[in-house]
Order: structure tokens, then sequence, then C-alpha cells
């Protein structure tokens, strides 16, 4: 599968890495919208953010556009959820048919509420496509440093789901397969949020006790925000992509953990969304929040969801 990766952030150029080292007779492909980094990539092989000293193999080429796309048979979209319709929108007139999209973003697009394989559907309707999504539960630091990790791949054509277990796994990273693409999606969008109340509740100087008590709040309510946003109540804690991935999030050293610890520290959410920038982050589940805060509104069964609200939009 000719492989090709876009937008080259910290996790991202953390998976770029672990394929290009995985797969040493295999050449992949990557591009970098913005052009410092881009240059940067090329010139060093290192990002000038993240991961000094981890340099990518040489079997990594970077791309100056986009306009060679149609020879790929697999991207890779690391881009954050509300950007997903725009790019697809920009690349449809430009693609192989048959090619398969891999997912690698955690959220959805904030606006319309669509999760990524949605907005998919609705931007390329006629067009013969394969859709995955790839489902974490690590720090973009563990992969680089080779610590032994498990991930889930979404996909709901056996054949492909295999192709890109191959592509991943090693002795190192374990990959699970599943074909519930939608609730990979609808998990991966919501736990950001429980991560943001649960480091804030840290920085109020409240004892692990008492933050899983909140935690056990936050899952009860769960099944009744799925339903109000998309009608879903299906919620299994066993399911890799809910489980795992959300206690990842939201007990390791996560981008929302830390977004949730700076404002609990008294800083205001707007000053810790600053701070974030400046350090080339970004905490998808702040942004989330601040779109379905209309829909949790006053719901009489939502009062620990109400209680995020209120933190962060003070």
């Amino acid at each position: 599968m000719k492989t090709v990766i876009i937008w080259v952030g910290a996790f991202w150029f953390a998976i770029l890495n672990h394929l290009s080292k995985n797969n040493k007779n295999t050449s992949f492909f990557a591009y970098e919208k913005d052009e410092m980094v881009l240059q940067n990539l090329k010139t060093t092989r290192e990002n000038p953010y993240f991961f000094s000293g981890t340099k990518l193999w040489e079997n990594v080429i970077f791309l100056d556009d986009l306009s060679s796309l149609r020879e790929f048979d697999l991207i890779i979209i690391a881009i954050p959820a509300q950007f997903v319709g725009s790019f697809i929108g920009s690349i449809k007139n430009n693609l192989k048919s048959g090619v398969t999209f891999l997912n690698l973003s955690k959220g959805i697009d904030n606006k319309t509420l669509q999760t990524p394989g949605d907005i998919l559907s609705k931007e390329l309707p006629d067009f013969d496509y394969h859709y995955a999504i790839l489902s974490w539960w690590m720090i973009a630091s563990e992969l680089v440093e080779e610590k032994i990790l498990w991930a889930q791949i979404g996909c709901k054509n056996e054949e492909i789901s295999q192709k890109l277990q191959k592509l991943f796994e090693n002795e190192n990273l374990n990959i699970s397969l599943s074909q519930n693409t939608k609730n990979i999606e609808l998990f991966g969008s919501l736990k950001n949020i429980f991560a943001l109340q649960m480091w804030y509740l840290e920085a109020k100087g409240l004892w692990m006790s008492s933050i899983w008590y909140h935690f056990c709040e936050l899952y009860k309510e769960l099944p009744i925000l799925l339903s109000l946003l998309w009608g879903n109540e299906n919620i299994d804690f066993s399911d890799f992509s809910l489980g795992w991935d959300l206690i990842a999030t939201c007990f390791w050293n996560s981008r929302n953990r830390y977004f949730g610890n700076l404002v609990g520290l008294w800083k205001s959410a707007f000053e810790a969304e600053q701070i974030l920038k400046n350090e080339k982050k970004h905490a998808e589940g702040y942004y989330t929040l601040l779109w379905i805060e209309k829909i949790i509104g006053t719901h009489e069964k939502l009062k620990a969801f109400q209680n995020i609200v209120k933190n962060f939009t003070k």
C-alpha cells in the first residue's frame, strides 16, 4: 500500500517514525502544511518542536504539495476533526478509486457534531473508498521510546483491517481489530472531556479517591449524553477504544489533562488555550465541550457534565 500521512504534528511524527522503522524496505510519504516545519524535516529529519534527537529514517519522503495524491492507496489523515471536511473537499477530485483513509483524529467536527467518518460520507457520497480509524491508548513519547503498547483499528472491511494491522503491528505494538468505527469515534471525542475535568480537580487539590468518584459520576451519565448527541446509548467499558483510551487520556500526560491542570491552577480557559498554542499543542476536549454546552444545558441527569461546563466556561 503506497502510503502518505498528512500533517506531521507531535503524535503524527511519532506514528511516522514508528511506521518507517517497522517497515524499513517501504517508502512512506508525508506532507506538512507548515512550511517552516516541512523544511526543517527535510533538512534535519527532526521535528523542530518535539522529540529532539529523534530522526526519521531515510525511507520517509516529504512532499512539497499534494498534487500526486492520486498515486496513493492509503492516506493517513492526522488532522483535527474540525478541519477534515475542508481538507477532503480540497482533494476529492484528486483521489485514487478504492483508496483507504485511516483517520487518527480523536474528536468530532465541533460545528456539525459529525464524526470524521460521517464527514467523508458527506463529502464523497458516490466515490469508492474505505474508511478506518486508529484508536490509541498511549502518549506519543511512549511510541517514540518503543514501549510495549496496544491500539485498535476499526474498519468494516476485514481485508483492509488485516493489511493495516500488518503495517503497524510489531513486537512492541499490539493491534486489535474492530468493525465498530462509529463507537470508536464517539468515545474518542468524549473521553477528552473526562480528562479536562479529572485534572482540573487534581489542580484544585482533590485526592485520587475523590477524582475517581467524579470519574464514575461522568461515566454514569455518558449513555445519556451519547443518546442526546447521536441517539446511541451503546457503551462498553471493556471495549478498548473506550476503556483503555479513556484511562490513558485521563491519567497519563495527555494534552487534555494538561489543559485541565492549567485551568484548575487559576488560569482562565483562554489563558490555557494560549499556552497550548504557544507549545504547538491542541486540547480537543475543550473545543468539543464548547460545542456541546447547549446540549448539556440544564438536563436534570447531566449534573456531572454541567460541572465541567461551569469550570471551563466561567
